[in-house]
Parts: structure tokens; sequence; C-alpha cells
């Protein structure tokens, strides 16, 4: 197959930032790139011309932090994103319920609800969601993916209504009488959710491929997944057959690389037993990184940080292993050959990353690493520096900017809110970049990333000026993240994040030049044409 598209505005994104008129696709790659006098030859042997009428292409978009299964999943759950309070939750699910004509006995399954400015001013519980149903098995899973809540039926089927169990990591909330209010907070999740009768190979295939159709769309043509955190899936080694078998059949619509969330010594050891390195693979399906997670969200107050929270002067957030554990399951993981990559959002859980990284660095001179840190929100003085010293990758998921604004001072304070956040600091450390959306938690669309870096406003559009608008991105800087930075934390420079010849053919055409649109309208761009591999994967 080979495609030329002529008449465009072809920002390359190569180090030259080379704005090209016309490029040719052929055979998945590349073939050629420049202006119409340089692709004309190619005219005539084409299987399609694409006349892109002015419009503006880019290097596919690789969202570098979501979870591809997850998303695909929670399209069969209630959707509770938009839910203004308890009272619209309990409404929302009664009509999943009815609309699906769920039968009673089953499990119904919800997530996305944020209490934060539900004006009940507290969490749903148990008893909320027994107004919703008696006779079904209900868990609702927070915006953040860190809490869920259930109905008192599912806590006396599971055996948790007199005798509540007591999580390692994590917590089960108890009410005044003894009772779990229902509310399951961190790893004590998986309390829930392993019960949860799982999607097996073929539901898994399922849900990966219902999300990945939806994700081209967006202009996304890569994406690094944490799937293996869906408990409700299956195995770990389930959701590598699945993917195994998809890449086989050249079933992928896009090209994904695996985080491997194995949070135990006895996971990890058995998923080394099957000889598996980071980077093996195919150009649509490869072992990715090796991921822990550090601590919890800053929403619920679990982001572990050194100092009390400013609104709750007895809570310091929550880790989800120690130093010791921390370091040695990311030693051997690394031993065993995989890269390395933490989820950290406080300031002390990004910290617990970085002493598990520095003896690694310190005993591997020269070598070219790549260690990453995700989300990276409450960077305190010397954080962002201590990345830059150690060769750390940024992992930033840039829309959470304008999702937490709102409560970042009230959590931390306006000093340590001032430090936080602070995508440009990266920059300025000679830090590379990576941006991710952390879908479903965020939407998907890269665009509202970039908006949201560019602009550091609200979802209502405040404050006028923008949040710390020092710490603005450049538009360059924001599509870097979702391109040539992603593309390197993967390893996959030489092959993906720029328009270049040789690399492969991913890329997307917006609806309007976010380069030199009003900031104000970044998010009004729309992806018209997505290309994967070298042919057309979406076409509005």
């Amino acid at each position: 197959m080979k495609i030329v598209c002529i008449n465009g505005n072809i920002r390359t994104m190569d180090e030259q930032r080379t704005v090209a008129e016309a490029i040719a696709m052929e055979d998945g790659l590349i073939t050629k790139i420049g202006s119409m006098a340089d692709v004309k030859g190619e005219l005539e042997t084409a299987d399609r011309v694409i006349d892109l009428a002015g419009k503006t292409m880019l290097p596919g978009f690789f969202d570098g932090h979501m979870h591809l299964l997850s998303y695909g999943y929670s399209q069969s759950m209630a959707y509770l994103d938009d839910c203004t309070g308890i009272e619209d939750l309990v409404s929302n699910v009664r009509n999943h319920i009815d609309a699906r004509n769920i039968p009673e006995g089953s499990w119904v399954e919800g997530r996305g609800w944020n209490e934060t400015y539900y004006p009940e001013g507290r969490m749903p519980n148990r008893h909320d969601l027994d107004r919703i149903s008696e006779d079904h098995m209900i868990a609702l899973g927070r915006s953040c993916s860190y809490i869920c809540v259930v109905n008192t039926k599912t806590l006396k089927e599971l055996g948790y209504y007199d005798n509540p169990p007591v999580a390692e990591v994590g917590s089960v909330e108890l009410g005044e009488d003894g009772h779990p209010t229902g509310v399951f907070v961190g790893e004590a999740t998986h309390l829930i959710y392993s019960r949860i009768p799982t999607l097996g190979v073929a539901g898994t295939k399922e849900a990966v491929l219902a999300a990945c159709r939806e994700y081209v769309t967006a202009g996304i043509t890569s994406v690094d997944t944490d799937d293996f955190e869906l408990t409700r899936a299956g195995t770990f080694r389930e959701i590598l057959q699945a993917y195994f078998e998809m890449d086989a059949a050249g079933e992928l619509p896009l090209r994904v690389r695996l985080m491997l969330y194995l949070p135990t010594r006895e996971l990890l050891d058995d998923f080394l037993t099957l000889g598996h390195k980071s980077g093996d693979g195919s150009p649509f399906f490869r072992i990715g990184s090796f991921k822990l997670i550090g601590d919890g969200s800053l929403g619920t107050r679990q982001a572990a940080l050194f100092e009390p929270y400013a609104d709750d002067h007895s809570e310091m957030g929550e880790i989800n292993q120690s130093q010791e554990a921390l370091s040695a399951l990311m030693r051997r993981a690394f031993e065993g050959g995989l890269d390395l990559v933490g989820d950290g959002m406080g300031d002390r859980g990004i910290y617990m990353l970085l002493k598990a990284y520095e003896p690694l660095v310190r005993e591997n001179p020269g070598k070219d690493l790549r260690f990453c840190i995700d989300h990276s929100q409450i960077t305190t003085e010397g954080l962002i520096e201590e990345y830059s010293r150690l060769g750390v990758v940024g992992g930033c998921e840039l829309v959470f900017v304008a999702s937490d604004i709102d409560i970042v001072e009230q959590r931390v304070g306006v000093h340590r809110a001032s430090l936080s956040y602070n995508w440009k600091r990266f920059y300025d450390e000679d830090v590379i970049v990576t941006a991710g959306s952390d879908s479903p938690v965020e939407h998907f669309n890269p665009i509202d990333g970039i908006h949201a870096a560019v602009n550091r406003l609200n979802w209502d559009g405040q404050p006028e000026g923008g949040w710390i608008p020092e710490q603005k991105l450049s538009v360059d800087e924001a599509v870097r993240a979702f391109t040539i930075g992603s593309a390197y934390a993967a390893r996959e420079e030489d092959v993906k994040g720029t328009l270049e010849v040789g690399k492969y053919a991913d890329a997307v055409v917006l609806s309007e030049d976010i380069f030199t649109v009003d900031p104000a309208k970044i998010n009004e761009a729309k992806a018209v044409m997505t290309f994967v591999d070298g042919k057309v994967a979406y076409e509005a």
C-alpha cells in the first residue's frame, strides 16, 4: 500500500523542526518527505493520493501512560464522571441497571465518581448504594481508580460484612457499628475486584480492541498501557496471551507497549520464568517496563507526602510498600532484563522511587537506563533536579493540571502547590518528558493534555492568565512530550516520534494548526485523519 499526502503543513518534529509539504508512505514506512517537487515522482505509482488542503500533519500521538484494557472494560459500566452528587449517582446506576436489564444477583459496576464537589460533602457508602438495589452486587470505582464503594449485599456475599478483612496495604473503612461502610481504599480495592468474574482471554481481546478503535479517532497511534492492574480481566498470563494472539492475527489497530504491573515478588518471579525482556515483541506489540505504584492519588489524600496535608493534618498519604521492598522489587526486575517505571504522585512517593533507582544508576555508569517516574505531581525543591541527575524520564500526565487546579492548594498549601505540576521545570532541567492521559482516569484525547499544559486553566477556563503561568509549556514542548518524548521513554525513538524517512508511517492530521491558533482554542482542534503503519486507520 502506497499513500502520498500533498499540500500539507507537515510538522515533522525533527531536530530542525522541518515543515514539509508532502509525504510518501509505503509498506508501513515513510519513504519520502519534503516539498511537492520532492515527492512528484511518487504520485504516479501511489495507490491513493490525499490532498491535505493545508491541514496540519503531526507524528502520531504516543500516549505514554494509560490503561487500554480498563478503558475498554469501562465502556460496559455505569458512567459516573458527570454525576453532580450522590443522588445523581444513585439515579444514574439505577438507570444503567434498567437500560441493560441486568438480572438480580449479578454484578453491577460503575466508575468515575468524584465526591470533591458533591453537595453532600462526602463519599458514597453502602447505604447509598443499597438505595440503588439490594438485589445486585454493586461496585463503583472513584475517578482516580484508587477507591471503590460497594453495597451491603456485596459485603455479605463476599463474607466481609460480619468479618471485615484487614488489608496489608490500603484500608477497609469501618462504621461505628463495626461493619464496613463499603469504602475500600488503595490496594484493598482488589479484595473486591478479585472476586468479580474475570473477562478471560476472549473478553480481554474484546475490551482492548474496543478501546483501540476509539483511541485512533484522537490521532493516537501508540500507547504504553498498564493492563495487568485490571484483576477483573484475569491473570497476567491471560492478558499476555490475549495480546500475543491479537498481534499474531494482525488485529491491533495501534501499537501497544505493555507495562508490567507485578506488585509482589511471587508475581514478578513467575513472569520472569517466561523469559520476556523489555523490548521483546513485534512492531505492534512489545513487552514494556516493570511497573510499581508508589503511592495513591492527591484527591483522596493518599498521595504520600513528607509533611501533613494542609486540609487534614492527620493525613500524610500512603505508601504501597516499604523502601526496602520497593527497591528490592525494582532491582530484581532490572536484573531480569526489564526497564523500570513507577507511579509517584506525592513528594514522598516520588522520592522513594528515586532512591530505588539511585543505586542502580550508580552501579551502571554510562548505561542507557531510561528509568521513568509517571505522574510526577507534587515535586518539591530538589526532586526535579534529581530526575536530571539520575537521567530519569519525567512522566507527566499533562491533562491533570486542568482537573487538579481546584484542589491542589487546598490539599498541600500555597507553597507546595507552587512547586507542583511544574512541567516547565522538567524541560528547564533537561529532563526528557513523556506525556500520558492515564485514561480512563482522564479522557484520552492528547489535545486536552496539550491545551492544559499550554494554558494551565481548569475546565471552566480559570484562573485568568493561567495557574502558575511561568510553568506553561510551549505548544512545541507539549507536542514533543506526546511524540518523541514518549518514543524515547519506550526506546523507540529510532522508529517513532518524528516524521522522517525510514520511520513508521504513523501520523495524525488535525483540523487546526495548534502551533499558530489562539492558545485558548487549541482544544477545538480535532483529529480528522489517523495513519497507522502507512494505512488510514481513521478518517472523519
